[in-house]
């Protein structure tokens, strides 16, 4: 007996399991010398695994802003005579985005911003200030993002990662200053753009014991362990 497609929607089942929310997340950067990441996860019970030598937390982040994942798209189409839709269609162009915005006013949060390396920089020996010059004109500086969040708790953790190969800042945001609501923030807005040893610009992250835990259900199957 052939079923219908109202019998499978009885039958279907809702895995309420692979509905994620992160409730944790962290930006995370890495000069251009630093091997990009291959996984986040390591070991049996799939913890998370030590950042590499070099890589830095951009700290607090603003949670009304949210941290937003962008993707831009552009396509050419080919369109012929007789025929009211492309008859074919090329991709042109594809853009990945990374925006957050920084509670924290420390030295990465402030060299996104301006666009400027001050990791040479000190401060007055006696007072403690840090005074310098803007750039007339602000460099495009290149950096490894990495993004990873977290949803769900103890044997049920799952972690959700991106990684920018080589990420450049593209627009910073507006600053405001008031006695009212709201504090100093640093908002970034990141492209990513495409390693030219790697070849490639991003790269996805799913783990961590929840996402062991549902591997199956969301459609994968672990490789074979060799020896």
């Amino acid at each position: 007996m052939v079923s219908t497609r109202v019998g499978e929607l009885e039958i279907a089942r809702h895995q309420r399991q692979l509905i994620l929310k992160p409730n944790e997340a962290h930006v995370f950067g890495m000069p251009m010398t630093v091997p990009p990441i291959t996984h986040i996860t390591e070991g049996a019970d799939s913890k998370l695994a030590e950042l590499p030598v070099g890589a830095f937390d951009f700290g607090l982040l603003n949670k009304e802003d949210a941290i937003t994942l962008s993707r831009e798209v552009e396509k050419s189409d080919i369109n012929a005579i007789g025929y009211s839709n492309p008859v074919k269609s090329d991709f042109t162009s594809d853009i990945s985005g990374l925006n957050f915005t920084g509670l924290e006013t420390n030295r990465y949060n402030i060299e996104n911003n301006l666009g400027m390396d001050l990791s040479a920089m000190t401060a007055d020996p006696v007072t403690g200030e840090l005074a310098f010059d803007q750039a007339a004109i602000a460099q495009i500086r290149q950096l490894r993002y990495l993004l990873i969040s977290k949803a769900n708790a103890g044997v049920d953790t799952i972690y959700i990662g991106r990684l920018f190969y080589c990420g450049e800042v593209a627009e910073m945001g507006e600053q405001t200053i008031t006695d009212g609501e709201g504090a100093l923030t640093w908002p970034t807005t990141v492209n990513g753009m495409v390693d030219t040893e790697f070849g490639v610009s991003i790269r996805h992250y799913f783990g961590g014991p929840g996402w062991d835990r549902v591997l199956e259900d969301a459609g994968f199957t672990k490789g074979v362990v060799t020896p």
